[in-house]
């Protein structure tokens, strides 16, 4: 049967209909009438039918609604936000457990720096445009004009073919570092063949000049995409070659000798890092790593526990970072936590956790800088302790020792507003688990590459992120040996981070 109500035809209610939301709100008995039911109609309210509707809790109902014990706001951050980048490639990486070749294009070369004094017999071209190599190589030193004034006052020494090869070495480079590569393949070449003429007939007294020059020709081997991978070897070889002819064992040097020294020693330990966790290892890299090291101050000399600015740390730490080094083991080496290999290690950790730095206090420098100094060298003292704690001897991530060199760490860095020092960035770098960390990692990254762009500083940012993101897609904690590998093989030669 139908009726007409209002003008729209009324149906009779129907068994399986539910009230209407009128009824059911008031909690009445309802007739069912579709469209609209006579209760809602005689009594004059709107009926609000019988579809399906969002339900919310009425204003009021104690047993349905949750009242909110007070206000609550969301907190804004006061910290800059920072965005680690995941690509197709990362996951691919993990997958296939091997990352690939950073593409040379990527790569941030360019480096514009202030010209060093009588550059125009260094080269005309470069004099015109104000530019200098020497500072990039010397960034990692806090007073880079040390350096570069000596690396440019051996060049210009005189005419004899060491000092054309520093000059034509530096000429190479600033060439490289301009884009101009077809220019510094010349400057190479012209530096190449004067160094092996001064080789023919060495002169002990043009030593530091052919050190200089080798020097920087290895530094351009390493930054060459194109170059094979064995020939800044035999340029670093050639270096401490030549520096052994000079210089005595155990034996104490001052002045320009031991700032050349000092420079050597540093890229010999960084270098040495890097082909530690090398894949494709030939042997004359082996044969560097093993090499006796150059190192300016006798071994109880009290002068090595004052932080070197060419270094970033004393001379004792650099010395047992490169020990350090020597006891990280594969897993399945025979010697892996053997009970001589623990003795070593807890050794090594004795004397990095009671080490003691100090600032010479004999230049001239702030007390901003000063300080500024001891606490790069305190990064570089809880780098290589967290080094030994997780590479050498394995602790995992739960250890106290452990967890109290990373706390410290990150406490020193939060200090730092930048850190010219690659290795300590890297190392601490890797260690980062939360987001606060990483924050921390990455501030002093951006104001570290704001004040030294090139290839060095950049390269370690590029491999701390890899890391985090092969960090992020493994649900199980990566061995951190296998983490370093697979980062830094990304790079076409092994990294100096210096």
């Amino acid at each position: 049967m139908r009726k007409k109500i209002s003008g729209q035809a009324a149906f009779p209610a129907s068994p399986d209909l539910k009230r209407c939301w009128n009824c059911r709100a008031l909690k009445i008995s309802c007739d069912k009438t579709v469209p609209f039911c006579h209760n809602c109609r005689d009594k004059g309210r709107k009926c609000l039918g019988y579809g399906t509707r969002l339900s919310w809790p009425r204003q009021g109902d104690s047993r349905r609604f949750a009242h909110p014990k007070g206000i609550y706001t969301i907190p804004t951050r006061s910290q800059p936000r920072h965005f680690i980048n995941t690509s197709f490639g990362d996951i691919e990486a993990f997958e296939s457990k091997g990352l690939d070749r950073y593409d040379p294009a990527t790569l941030n070369r360019i480096w514009f720096s202030q010209q060093p004094p009588n550059i125009a017999r260094l080269d005309t071209f470069l004099a015109v445009y104000g530019y200098s190599s020497t500072s990039p190589l010397a960034a990692s030193s806090h007073d880079s004009n040390d350096l570069c004034s000596l690396l440019v006052k051996l060049s210009l020494k005189d005419d004899s073919f060491p000092s054309l090869a520093s000059r034509c070495a530096i000429s190479a480079l600033s060439y490289y570092y301009l884009g101009m590569e077809m220019a510094a393949a010349v400057s190479k070449t012209n530096a190449l063949r004067a160094l092996q003429a001064s080789i023919e007939a060495p002169e002990l007294s043009q030593a530091m000049q052919m050190m200089a020059a080798s020097m920087l020709l290895c530094m351009f081997e390493t930054l060459d995409i194109n170059t094979p991978d064995l020939s800044w070897t035999i340029f670093f070889c050639g270096t401490k070659r030549i520096a052994n002819l000079v210089t005595e064992k155990d034996d104490t040097y001052f002045g320009e000798k031991a700032l050349l020294m000092d420079w050597i020693f540093y890229h010999d330990v960084m270098y040495k890092f890097s082909i530690r966790h090398w894949d494709n290892k030939n042997s004359d890299q082996i044969e560097l790593a093993g090499q006796r090291k150059l190192i300016s101050k006798a071994v109880f000399a009290p002068e090595r526990l004052s932080v070197v600015p060419i270094l970033g740390c004393s001379l004792e730490l650099m010395d047992l970072i490169c020990q350090v080094i020597d006891v990280v083991l594969d897993h399945d080496d025979v010697g892996y936590q053997s009970e001589s290999h623990m003795t070593i290690i807890k050794s090594l950790e004795i004397r990095l956790q009671n080490l003691e730095q100090r600032h010479s206090g004999i230049s001239d420098t702030d007390s901003g800088a000063a300080a500024h100094q001891v606490r790069v060298a305190e990064l570089f003292r809880l780098a290589a302790l967290i080094y030994l704690l997780r590479l050498a001897k394995g602790e995992s991530v739960g250890h106290k020792a452990y967890n109290l060199a990373v706390a410290s760490a990150f406490h020193v860095m939060g200090q730092c507003a930048f850190c010219e020092r690659p290795w300590p960035m890297f190392i601490i770098g890797l260690e980062a688990r939360t987001d606060e960390q990483r924050s921390v990692i990455l501030t002093v990254f951006k104001a570290s590459l704001q004040r030294q762009p090139h290839g060095t500083m950049s390269l370690a940012d590029r491999m701390v992120r890899d890391a985090w993101a092969q960090q992020d897609l493994s649900g199980d904690e990566i061995d951190q040996l296998v983490l370093y590998s697979r980062v830094i093989n990304r790079n076409h030669v092994p990294p100096c981070f210096t």
